[in-house]
């Protein structure tokens, strides 16, 4: 009987320890898939792919450097909104003599070479009211290059515009654009320009650059341009609607005296035609 007893109590404590066993590794499951499934939101939440595997911290994107622009000051102060067509985009004041639209492309080369000798003198006269400016942004180059970089940094520029942060953040661009062989312009890279402009990035933002949330006005801006009196490339130029020879004025893509001189020569002319049609 005693022996018997025993065994009997022996197998219960077998039990209770299987049990204790069984609960542990139950909880540690139940918290190792937790934690797998907060990570897996994470990932989804930052645009990762979601069937990569779960790396670890030390392994999420670092944002690079960022280049500034010397024109930070005046681009942060003006206003900007959707063009009157919809498919460009304002920068300036309504009372502005001249309206000088700009055909660009975020990975065009020669467009950021532009933006880079004459952003500054441009930002300038916008600031002073003495020019308006119309962006009409295209993107071509990612039907002949590796990668959308053109359409997603088209589609973040008009995230940017839905802020009102437009201006800085596509000076930025330019200054901090990849080769355009490169597939450079990717949404950890474009958010990583955001975060230089205050007030910019933010659960919105993030989303519709990841999700590309303006692919339909991408395209709209695309038709605008495809329509417009210009040569094809870019930059190309209309003032108050009509084309700029560029060819003829090659002075205008780098010489910001020579732009400030062409746009207030205009402005003068607008001015006198006004004047002289007052008088009757």
């Amino acid at each position: 009987m005693a022996a018997s007893t025993r065994a009997r109590a022996t197998r219960a404590a077998v039990a209770v320890v299987a049990l204790a066993v069984a609960v542990g590794g139950e909880a540690s499951v139940g918290k190792a898939l937790s934690e797998g499934g907060r990570q897996r939101f994470v990932a989804e939440q930052t645009g990762y792919d979601r069937s990569a595997p779960i790396v670890a911290s030390r392994s999420v994107h670092r944002p690079a450097l960022i280049a500034d622009v010397a024109q930070r000051k005046d681009l942060s102060g003006l206003p900007a909104r959707l063009a009157p067509d919809g498919a460009g985009i304002d920068v300036g004041y309504p009372d502005a003599p001249v309206v000088l639209t700009l055909f660009e492309d975020f990975r065009c080369s020669s467009t950021r070479d532009f933006e880079r000798a004459q952003g500054a003198g441009l930002a300038a006269l916008t600031a002073r009211h003495q020019v308006l400016l119309r962006y009409v942004m295209e993107s071509s180059l990612d039907q002949r290059l590796p990668g959308p970089g053109a359409l997603l940094a088209t589609n973040a520029a008009r995230a940017a515009l839905s802020r009102g942060r437009f201006p800085l953040f596509h000076a930025l661009l330019f200054a901090n654009q990849p080769g355009e062989q490169v597939n450079g312009f990717t949404v950890p890279r474009l958010l990583d320009v955001a975060g230089s402009v205050p007030h910019l990035r933010g659960q919105a933002f993030d989303t519709e650059v990841r999700t590309v949330w303006y692919r339909d006005w991408v395209k709209a801006a695309q038709t605008a341009y495809d329509d417009a009196p210009v040569p094809r490339g870019t930059p190309s130029m209309l003032l108050d609607g009509a084309p700029v020879d560029l060819g003829a004025q090659p002075a205008l893509l780098t010489s910001p005296a020579a732009l400030g001189a062409f746009v207030a020569h205009a402005a003068a002319h607008k001015a006198a035609q006004k004047a002289a049609a007052e008088q009757y």
